[in-house]
């Protein structure tokens, strides 16, 4: 099951972290640091949230997707917290006036960090996203996604040339997806290797038999000329990390066409959405039509449970469900529509009509059966 959690019980946290803690002494920031790290890591948090208030710092996390408050902890005395994590990341600790973004890596457990600062009315806002350098290597049958869609994914994987695209917003394991992806095709192509490279923001884990080429555009190394750099050496399945612009776009699926298979992903709320929004990045109604293989839009629920709740009203963790809707093949009224650049009601509505079984219509189906609580769906997809 992807993003599969051990279950456990979050039991007042702030109370371990803080303990012993002296916000008068200069290591207190060093400490805090280190701990709210490592707890969190044991947590089995993706991100870690520091939010400057007035007099104390808020600490969150996030745990399969969603938010659980840690604590709000005092501010040192005579060492400040952002500093801490700036100097950790290499950060320029003097600047607080302008966003900075870095890496941390923490060797215990193998952990790369992602960090983020913004600066707001009390101080810096910092996002550690975590992500283990050593993670699972999940093939596509490891995901849990219905036979149906799985199966036009792998038919789709043999295929020479096309666009597959993974959407979903943020957290809903794409990336996941798209390197399950590349294990299959190395996996179906042993006896007679393709040619695979990546191009990715950061580069999650190294997959051995393909090429990972990571983006720096602080030196002008971006997606476009990154990609551009790509079709120079001779690939024949690209893996581009996110399509993020219309330069991007328009070169993923020029690069289709023109012979090569390439894998990628977009942040996008569902099939219908990330088809307007390729179309309003300008990609060519008719490149969408000829040059897509196979779009899919996924999210991930968290499964019901039961357990007690303690004193600080924190529930267990428990693992998901992995919901891929997969647009049916681009041809008749969804075809016409999409020429006609429709908005992304009136192509949703095609792509049921053609028996498409959307995100919603498959977490209503979960809830039906006890699998998912309505405070879930609500949490994915409003009051619908």
């Amino acid at each position: 099951m992807i993003g599969q959690t051990a279950s456990r019980e979050i039991e007042a946290p702030s109370l371990a972290i803080s303990r012993g803690l002296d916000p008068r002494s200069d290591d207190y920031s060093t400490k805090l640091v280190d701990r709210v790290l490592s707890a969190a890591i044991e947590a089995g948090a993706s991100d870690i949230h520091w939010d400057i208030q007035f007099d104390t710092t808020l600490v969150r996390w996030r745990i399969n997707g969603c938010l659980v408050e840690v604590g709000a902890f005092v501010k040192g005395h005579t060492s400040s917290i952002a500093a801490r994590i700036k100097s950790l990341t290499g950060l320029l600790t003097y600047r607080s006036d302008i966003p900075q973004e870095g890496r941390l890596f923490i060797e215990g457990p193998s952990i790369e960090a992602r960090v983020g600062t913004l600066p707001t009315l009390y101080g810096e806002r910092i996002v550690i996203r975590l992500a283990k350098s050593a993670a699972k290597d999940w093939l596509l049958s490891d995901l849990g996604m219905e036979t149906e869609s799985l199966d036009r994914l792998k038919s789709s994987l043999r295929m020479p040339s096309g666009v597959i695209l993974i959407s979903g917003p943020a957290g809903s394991g794409k990336t996941t997806t798209a390197y399950a992806c590349l294990r299959e095709i190395l996996k179906m192509t042993a006896s007679q290797p393709r040619a695979l490279v990546s191009l990715e923001d950061p580069i999650e884990q190294s997959i051995k038999g393909v090429a990972q080429s990571q983006i720096q555009a602080s030196i002008g190394y971006t997606w476009s000329a990154g990609l551009k750099a790509l079709l120079r050496q001779d690939p024949e399945v690209m893996l581009v990390g996110e399509i993020r612009d219309i330069e991007t776009a328009n070169l993923v699926f020029q690069t289709a066409l023109t012979g090569q298979l390439v894998i990628s992903t977009m942040h996008a709320r569902s099939t219908s959405d990330a088809i307007r929004r390729l179309l309003d990045m300008q990609v060519s109604p008719h490149h969408l039509r000829s040059g897509l293989s196979l779009l899919v839009c996924q999210r991930l629920l968290r499964k019901t449970f039961n357990t007690s709740q303690d004193a600080h009203n924190q529930q267990a963790i428990d693992d998901r469900i992995l919901l891929v809707e997969a647009l049916p093949l681009i041809e008749d009224q969804l075809a016409r529509l999409i020429i006609q650049q429709a908005d992304t009601i009136q192509i949703h509505e095609a792509a049921i009509t053609q028996g498409m079984a959307s995100l919603l219509q498959q977490s209503q189906q979960l809830l039906a059966t006890g699998k998912v609580d309505r405070e879930e769906i609500q949490r994915h997809f409003g009051d619908k």
